[in-house]
């Protein structure tokens, strides 16, 4: 059975249930108040009747006569006769049936004892009789609650169609609320049918945005997962896009070495050269392609240990220097206000790839003759690394994007590199619950800067 159809039968069934519940409680209340109330009223007509064969008895017609007038108004009299002789109306003017007065007549003289009818005599052996309408018929008697006014059936058919109004009410009442409830759930079955589908701009969360509850929550979660997945697909067809195309490039050099290798064997030492540093390239690329990856995806913590700060930094600007020569640079530490017993939690490999990156990257995009300062100081929470260099900068519009895989600005247009070292940054800085920023410095230059916390947050995996 399906969830809207079993929804659907127990609403059904809870609502008929209490429907049936409430219409038996309020048939027995009113049933029960009808009946006191029509005890009460026979009890005080009684006492009415009562009261006018009493003062017939004490001073005759007129006696009775004035007590029923004083009562005349009041509802109670409308029931309560006095019939003189063979006459249709009572002593108060009000016409009968004359089968009415013959059947209390009858009554009255089969049970003498009634309190309900009685026949009196005057001095003269006038007949005077006093009786109560209705004792004898249903014509007021309490009406059952399942009763629907002005319609000429018989009491059982009212009950059937009240019955079957309450049945048809519950279910429209149960399918009501089993469609509410259900419609979010099919609107995101569908919607994750299309996602499966590879249709990866599904969103459902406008479709239930007129409910306030947790499946409108759901259709919300369920756009964000969808919004993740389609910027995944994306970020790998972007991956794969680069990867391609940066393969393609030596791969169509190295196809071109071997034909020249081929047609000038005589050059062939110096084409192997010129193939070994494509492989040499090919080989970088791989390899900073599957740590990018390991980085992304690993669900593992990355491995951490106790590092002593600025000997690690002393060490990587040190092997820094021989680069630097090469280009006529000095790469120049700057320690402000660091203990020399300074630790960090880092795993050392990667975190010294990380500022090699950005070191090399410095010397690179710096003129001959330039210093490049690397700059460690500390605030009360994180350790601070800034890589300062002299180059041209960066466009402020591109800034944001230089951490993006295969991301080169206009000012690396020219330069060898394979488009991943600072997104390898990124993510190694991430891993070790840092930032890392780039911003441009007057009157030139670029200003590379770490922030690692001197205490890291474990990871939940």
């Amino acid at each position: 059975m399906k969830l809207f159809q079993r929804i659907f039968a127990t609403f059904c069934a809870v609502i008929i249930c209490a429907i049936f519940v409430a219409s038996f409680s309020f048939w027995v209340v009113q049933n029960t108040f009808a009946e006191n109330h029509y005890r009460q009223q026979r009890i005080i007509e009684t006492t009415l009747l009562n009261s006018m064969v009493s003062a017939f008895k004490a001073r005759g017609e007129q006696g009775a006569k004035d007590i029923l007038q004083e009562w005349r108004d009041h509802p109670i009299s409308r029931n309560v006769f006095m019939i003189a002789g063979d006459d249709d109306r009572d002593i108060l003017g009000r016409r009968l049936d004359p089968r009415l007065i013959e059947v209390a007549r009858q009554n009255a003289l089969n049970n003498p004892s009634s309190d309900m009818m009685h026949i009196e005599y005057d001095r003269l052996g006038q007949e005077y009789l006093f009786f109560i309408k209705g004792t004898d018929d249903q014509s007021d008697k309490p009406v059952s609650p399942l009763f629907i006014p002005g319609l000429p059936l018989a009491p059982v058919w009212h009950e059937i169609i009240i019955l079957s109004f309450i049945f048809l009410v519950g279910l429209l009442l149960a399918y009501i609320l089993a469609n509410n409830i259900t419609k979010p759930i099919r609107i995101l079955g569908r919607g994750m049918n299309r996602l499966a589908a590879g249709e990866l701009e599904t969103r459902i969360a406008q479709q239930i945005d007129d409910r306030d509850d947790e499946l409108s929550q759901l259709a919300g979660q369920f756009d964000k997962m969808a919004q993740q997945l389609q910027k995944l697909v994306e970020k790998e067809r972007h991956l794969l896009h680069h990867v391609s195309h940066e393969m393609r490039s030596p791969l169509a050099r190295m196809q071109a070495i071997v034909g020249l290798i081929q047609a000038q064997p005589q050059k062939q030492e110096q084409y192997l050269q010129r193939l070994e540093n494509e492989l040499v390239r090919m080989d970088t690329l791989v390899g900073e392609l599957l740590t990018l990856s390991r980085l992304e995806t690993a669900n593992i913590p990355m491995e951490k240990e106790n590092l002593k700060l600025v000997p690690f930094i002393r060490q990587l600007v040190e092997d820094s220097q021989a680069v630097a020569l090469k280009n006529r640079q000095e790469v120049v530490l700057k320690l402000e206000k660091v203990p020399e017993d300074a630790t960090l939690q880092a795993n050392e490999s990667y975190l010294y790839r990380a500022l090699d990156n950005v070191i090399r990257n410095a010397m690179a995009y710096s003129p001959e003759g330039s210093v490049i300062n690397v700059k460690l100081h500390q605030d009360t929470r994180n350790w601070m690394i800034e890589v300062i260099d002299n180059g041209h900068g960066v466009a402020e519009n591109q800034l944001p994007h230089i951490f993006t895989a295969f991301y080169r600005a206009d000012s690396s247009a020219n330069k060898p590199g394979t488009g991943l070292g600072l997104a390898l940054t990124k993510h190694i800085v991430g891993q070790h619950g840092g930032k890392i920023f780039a911003e441009n410095i007057k009157p030139n230059g670029l200003k590379m800067c770490f922030i690692l916390p001197k205490k890291v947050k474990e990871s939940k995996v």
